[in-house]
This record gives structure tokens, C-alpha cells and sequence, in this order.
């Protein structure tokens, strides 16, 4: 699958030092990327999904835009990291693993409770 960086039109968050809520920032980012996807034209149900994927001390984060034609945007978010493979991943094992965390977040969130 494609991956392509964050578009120009909706900015990376960057780390403010002076009023620090990174986590803050990274959530609304995906919302303002998820609707300019949208607006662009990429309307599958799966827009605006995102997929980790585990590397050396952290992530590497991904956006699905889901359309005609879908690819992935690399989120650089906390160290920025790149999963090596995931180009050649295609779209069934993408939406596998999306569906999996998915998953794992209502189990694991339901606990905490």
C-alpha cells in the first residue's frame, strides 16, 4: 500500500514547551486530518482509522485514507518512526490489523474501568 506524508494543508502538531498537552494536540490533528480527507474525497468508512506498529522504543503511526484508490499517511508523531514493511502490506491485512487494535482497546479499556 502507498504511504504518503501528512499533506501541507493540515501541519504535523509541533511540541510547545511553554503549554505542553502533546496528547492534546495529536488528537485534534487526527480529527483536522480525518476531515480533510473527507473533504478530499476519501470517504470509505475506514478514513481516518489509524495503525501502529511497534519500533525499537515506540511506534510508528499511520492514517488510512479509504477511497477509489486508499494509501496510508505516516503520522509523525512523538519520535517519528517508519515501519519498514508496511508498503508491502496490502489493504486486507491493513484493515486486519486496524479491526485487531481496535479490539484490544475495548477489552483493555473496559478493565480500567
Amino acid at each position: 500500500m502507498k504511504v504518503y506524508s501528512v499533506p501541507a494543508e493540515v501541519p504535523a502538531p509541533e511540541i510547545d514547551w511553554a503549554n505542553f498537552d502533546y496528547d492534546k494536540l495529536v488528537r485534534e490533528h487526527k480529527e483536522r486530518l480525518k476531515t480533510y480527507l473527507q473533504k478530499v474525497g476519501f470517504t470509505g468508512r475506514n478514513t481516518g482509522k489509524v495503525i501502529s506498529f511497534h519500533v525499537a522504543d515506540g511506534y510508528a503511526y499511520y492514517m488510512m485514507a479509504e477511497g477509489r484508490k486508499s494509501f496510508l499517511i505516516h503520522l509523525p508523531y512523538g519520535d517519528a518512526y517508519q515501519y519498514p514493511d508496511v508498503q508491502f502490506l496490502p489493504k486486507k491485512e491493513i484493515l486486519r490489523r486496524i479491526k485487531q487494535e481496535e479490539e484490544m482497546r475495548k477489552i483493555f479499556s473496559s478493565r480500567a474501568r
